[in-house]
């Protein structure tokens, strides 16, 4: 059976908006990519010439008749507004992480898409890769036994290096509100726990913005030496108490020089090393055996499903062929909406020096069918469901 392509649109054509556009045009039939538009006009241009699609305004996506599905990859502190006209327009939604700053926003995007009936999804869509697929895979086979606790550790270091020429507004963008490293990645690691464990039940921690005001550190930048402003908070430490009794470590910053990724499951029977969930291909690894002796074992793991490569928009296409097969995306609102309170709850918890319980949950994504055919055959494991 040949089913209809979803024509979709992109509003944002920033940085992360060459990824999203090369895997839509080239690796999904389902999607049938025709514009996009940016507030620069510049960059909606040049991303319109170099995919050959239509240069939009933000209107013209919203009022066309023909555009089923948006994508929304502004920066961070435009999600709103913009996922809330999409959803106005009557069109389904699929957003940059996080959605929205706070839950009464979250409640009104909720109240629009159910008025209207439409699909709205909120990224990171790594988690559906080969490399958490794959992990996820070996957990639910008792690989590692009964799983007991899981530990995500990020340091990245963001820092004012940019000059004149480039577009600091929205380069530094994971220094204004909404959009510091808890925004910016901590979503790859709560969605990829989400996949593998399922919701979480209350959480507990700080928040805290190191360094508020720092200087611009190029000298070719007009205000090198000056100050700018931190308006969001940068380091984080939380525990995490899960539905199903495992307990969770989430400890992330953007305040280091280097660039480091330590994310584990320990289960009775093993420890599962998994890859960076901010990729979409890395191995996960089998840790057994006893520390502090020689029998201790790390045995890198096959992958067995598909879409090991850069798939950014995979999302996207699961919510297309779920609205041609009439069933749910695996990236749902309440996925989405759980995560945004998890922040906003540890934030509380900061203030209160409180144990947060959390009010929302969601179903746990149906896996992606194992299974590694090659090249644009892959798409049919988005079909299967």
């Amino acid at each position: 059976m040949k089913f209809k392509p979803v024509k979709t649109a992109v509003i944002g054509c920033g940085m992360i908006s060459n990824i999203y556009l090369r895997v839509l045009k080239e690796k999904f039939s389902i999607i049938e990519l025709v514009g996009c538009s940016d507030i620069v006009e510049s960059k909606a241009a040049a991303q319109a010439k170099k995919y050959d699609i239509r240069q939009m305004t933000n209107e013209e996506i919203l009022s066309d008749p023909e555009i089923e599905l948006v994508l929304n990859l502004t920066y961070a502190s435009a999600h709103y507004e913009v996922n809330r006209a999409i959803l106005l327009s009557g069109k389904h939604c699929y957003s940059e992480k996080m959605m929205c700053l706070t839950m009464e926003e979250a409640d009104e995007l909720d109240r629009i898409r159910r008025e209207k009936g439409v699909m709205f999804a909120v990224a990171p869509d790594t988690f559906l890769g080969a490399g958490i697929q794959s992990a996820n895979f070996y957990v639910q086979q008792g690989m590692i036994g009964e799983p007991v606790q899981v530990v995500a550790n990020l340091a990245r270091g963001y820092f004012m290096t940019k000059e004149d020429k480039d577009d600091a507004h929205r380069k530094y963008s994971v220094m204004c509100e909404g959009g510091g490293i808890p925004y910016d990645m901590g979503g790859y690691y709560l969605h990829a726990m989400f996949q593998m464990l399922g919701p979480v039940k209350s959480v507990c921690g700080y928040m805290k913005t190191r360094e508020q005001n720092r200087p611009y550190l190029n000298p070719r930048h007009s205000k090198f030496e000056e100050n700018f402003f931190v308006n969001t908070y940068n380091t984080v430490s939380a525990t995490l108490e899960f539905a199903n009794g495992v307990l969770g470590s989430l400890n992330i910053s953007s305040e280091y020089d280097a660039t480091y990724n330590d994310f584990k499951i320990y289960g009775t029977r093993g420890i599962l090393v998994i890859g960076d969930p901010n990729q979409f291909g890395e191995k996960p690894r089998l840790l057994k055996g006893i520390p502090g002796t020689e029998d201790v074992t790390e045995t890198e793991l096959p992958l067995y499903h598909a879409f090991s490569e850069q798939y950014r928009g995979i999302g996207a296409a699961d919510m297309a062929w779920a609205l041609r097969t009439g069933r749910q995306p695996r990236l749902s609102f309440e996925m989405g909406y759980h995560a945004l309170e998890i922040l906003n709850a540890i934030i509380r918890s900061t203030e209160n020096k409180t144990v947060e319980t959390l009010h929302t949950t969601f179903e746990r994504p149906v896996p992606i069918p194992p299974g590694i055919y090659g090249g644009t055959t892959d798409e049919r494991n988005l079909y299967l469901y």
